[in-house]
């Protein structure tokens, strides 16, 4: 019997625990290969592109990050968090900051897919 398969939230939490190096490294990697596909192997639709949008807007899109400010908070949290002093309140304000960051990395990979779509080369780094 084969075990059920992970689901997202899961499989966003297992990449939050790895040391800051290795979530850099999946994070390119999956870049990298959204970047090379539509379609998964499994037939299943991979990334999509976005429409609708300027090339100038694609570019701005691909080079947006996390605020300065939350990106603060967010190391903050995660320290404090790797110690085991987090309350309820500030593992809520993590898990926020954390989706936060996980959706501009979805719209950033986006963004690149699809410039790479219109024969754009990616002008952000990931």
């Amino acid at each position: 019997m084969r075990p059920d398969p992970l689901k997202l939230e899961e499989i966003l939490a297992a990449a939050r625990c790895l040391p800051r190096k290795a979530q850099a490294e999946l994070a390119e990697t999956l870049l990298r290969e959204a970047g090379t596909a539509a379609v998964e192997p499994s037939g299943q639709p991979g990334i999509e592109a976005l429409r609708g949008m300027s090339e100038t807007e694609l570019v701005a899109l691909s080079g947006s990050v996390v605020a300065p400010g939350r990106q603060r908070r967010m190391r903050a949290l995660l320290r404090k968090n790797s110690r085991g002093e987090l309350g309820d309140g500030e593992r809520q304000e993590l898990d926020a900051l954390l989706e936060e960051a996980d959706r501009i990395a979805l719209l950033k990979a986006r963004a690149a897919y699809t410039l790479a779509q219109l024969g754009r080369h990616r002008t952000a780094a990931a």
